[in-house]
């Protein structure tokens, strides 16, 4: 006996499991319900896609490719040659995807698993070792049994159509190919839920059921006021509204994972779009093509990069200023509870700069503009941060930063600001320099004998700075933006470079983790030819937006290595 074919075995009748279960997903319990089907026809509800066999292999090949193991792929084509006595799958369409529909007539449900065959019987022959047995049932039907569950499948049209009753498999698509095929075009794994298909009081449930979750978790806990309680209550309503609305707003929504060999990356999506003539569309549409000032922030190859850009629309204002009231009431709470202020007087003072923080927050919000970025660039002795953006009122923003000031001053080592220490085209900068103590070298390799910090006010924006050259980094975004106004961008756009990062992680490590990381970043420098990046964007897509985090094949490459030593880590342990 082999034992290593026995495991083998056990793994495939786990995965029929698993079939199986992706089966009573189409039934749940509703089950019962879904035999009739109205004339008014179907419509599906929810569809999962899987690329095909063949695609699949490539993608297999891909991820071995990552960790130097190119024949991953025809390894596990070996194996299925094996466990199936050198058949293969036959009966297979293997250049055609899996997938699963769920559908709704609107008060029943049905649905199916779509696995595109050949041959049905051929392919439940081949599949017989391991537990499955097929019998012709009459009317096109044949009863599947595996590992304790019984299905029921229909060919049609090159497609196996594989349910719970039999019942399910009526008024299902003649070729569900079609409605795979514009996810597996673009992605390996795909899911699509068409929210207004499913029926308003499923919806309506589904809000109910969260709703009540986080009533549930209102109490008023033991340490918290009378106004912290009440704030809380007042943000979860807020965020209950908002949930309600995006339920009854949003049309599609896509969620994708794509392995993409030829372009060495990995990618991961989701998307949305609205119901037309909603509120949703129209803040869609007001920002479907954003315009930004700060493009100077722009800066793709530094270790963290981020812009964004768009309007707020009314709707969008209405909502923050639920949030701001509720926010404020938070915040004083916190303010009287801090136990580490010297007196009310200090009280008084802190709330006021909050509140003028929070004005020029809702300035920014009211003057309908979120325009901004930030930077951070790092090195082996230096890092170098700057933010800043689009601020409604810049004065009162301004006004905060003196009383915190003016709060500090009698703090022993408070250096004190110096105001209006340095100026740029129309920004204006206050700069502070806090001592690095001796003793504490490493900080001072990055930073020098201070941190430098730099606070820039403009006519209608705000910078924050940090590090070293804080200053000459500042002024050279601030020019940058001036030379490409209104610049169009994507809404959100999010970018760290790992080489970077790790190069410098190489230099404040701990010694245990020293050898790994230098590791990684030596591969990086070497090997990855500048696709290291970690990227997320925002784009809009007709009638909504899609939010993508890509892995570039640098990025991948490190999450390989991080894992095998962690793999061989733990075999030295004795795990």
């Amino acid at each position: 006996m082999n034992p290593f074919k026995n495991d083998w075995i056990t793994k495939v009748k786990s995965l029929t499991a698993l079939v199986s279960a992706c089966v009573a997903l189409c039934a749940g319990p509703w089950s019962g319900t879904a035999i009739a089907q109205s004339e008014g026809g179907a419509k599906p509800m929810a569809i999962i896609a899987l690329s095909g066999y063949d695609s699949l292999l490539e993608d297999i090949n891909f991820i071995g490719s990552l960790s130097g193991q190119e024949a991953l792929g025809q390894n596990v084509e070996q194996m299925i040659m094996l466990f199936t006595q050198n058949k293969g799958l036959v009966g297979l369409e293997k250049d055609k995807p899996v997938g699963l529909m769920v559908q709704s007539d609107g008060m029943n449900f049905s649905g199916a698993l779509c696995i595109p065959v050949s041959s049905l019987e051929e392919l439940t022959t081949t599949l017989a070792p391991f537990g499955v047995t097929a019998k012709d049932q009459g009317d096109g039907i044949t009863q599947i049994a595996t590992s304790g569950q019984t299905l029921f499948a229909r060919e049609s049209n090159g497609w196996a159509l594989v349910s719970m009753m039999p019942q399910m498999l009526e008024n299902l698509p003649e070729d569900p190919g079609q409605y795979f095929d514009s996810l597996t075009e673009e992605y390996d794994l795909g899911i699509q839920v068409n929210v207004q298909n499913i029926p308003e009081p499923f919806r309506q449930m589904a809000v109910q059921q969260l709703q009540a979750g986080m009533e549930s978790g209102m109490q008023k806990l033991p340490d918290e006021s009378d106004e912290q309680y009440e704030a809380r209550k007042e943000l979860s309503a807020a965020q209950i509204e908002q949930l309600q609305r995006a339920i009854n707003e949003i049309d599609e929504l896509t969620i994708g994972l794509a392995l993409d060999g030829e372009q060495q990356r990995a990618y991961f999506d989701f998307a949305y779009t609205a119901v037309p003539n909603t509120q949703l569309a129209d803040q869609l549409a007001e920002n479907s093509d954003p315009k930004t000032n700060f493009a100077g922030f722009f800066q793709p190859d530094a270790a963290m990069m981020m812009s964004f850009a768009g309007k707020v629309t009314e709707a969008d204002m209405a909502q923050a200023e639920q949030m701001f009231a509720a926010l404020r009431k938070q915040i004083k709470t916190a303010i009287d509870e801090e136990s580490d202020l010297p007196s009310d007087e200090a009280r008084d003072v802190l709330k006021s700069a909050a509140d003028d923080f929070m004005d020029a927050l809702k300035a920014t919000l009211q003057a309908g503009v979120m325009d901004g970025g930030a930077v951070l660039n790092m090195a082996p002795s230096s890092v170098t941060l700057v933010a800043g953006g689009f601020v409604g009122d810049p004065g009162k923003f301004e006004s905060g930063l003196k009383k915190l000031a003016e709060l500090a001053k009698d703090e022993p080592k408070f250096p004190g600001i110096n105001w209006d220490a340095d100026s740029h085209a129309d920004i204006r900068f206050h700069t502070l320099s806090i001592p690095i103590p001796e003793i504490e070298e490493q900080h001072r390799e990055i930073f020098g004998e201070a941190i430098e910090v730099a606070v820039g006010i403009g006519k209608d924006s705000a910078y924050f700075a940090l590090g070293r050259n804080c200053l000459e980094a500042v002024k050279g975004i601030i020019d940058d933006s001036a030379a490409s106004p209104q610049k169009s961008v994507p809404p959100m756009e999010m970018t760290f470079s790992l080489g970077q990062i790790m190069e410098f992680a190489a230099t404040v490590a701990e010694e245990e983790a020293q050898p790994m990381i230098e590791m990684i970043s030596n591969m990086l420098a070497s090997e990855a030819n500048g696709r290291d990046h970690v990227r997320i964007v925002t784009q809009p897509i007709p009638n909504g937006a899609r939010t993508r985090i890509e892995i570039e094949e640098g990025a991948l490459r490190s999450i390989g290595m991080a894992v095998q030593q962690a793999q061989m880590q733990g075999s030295g342990a004795g795990f």
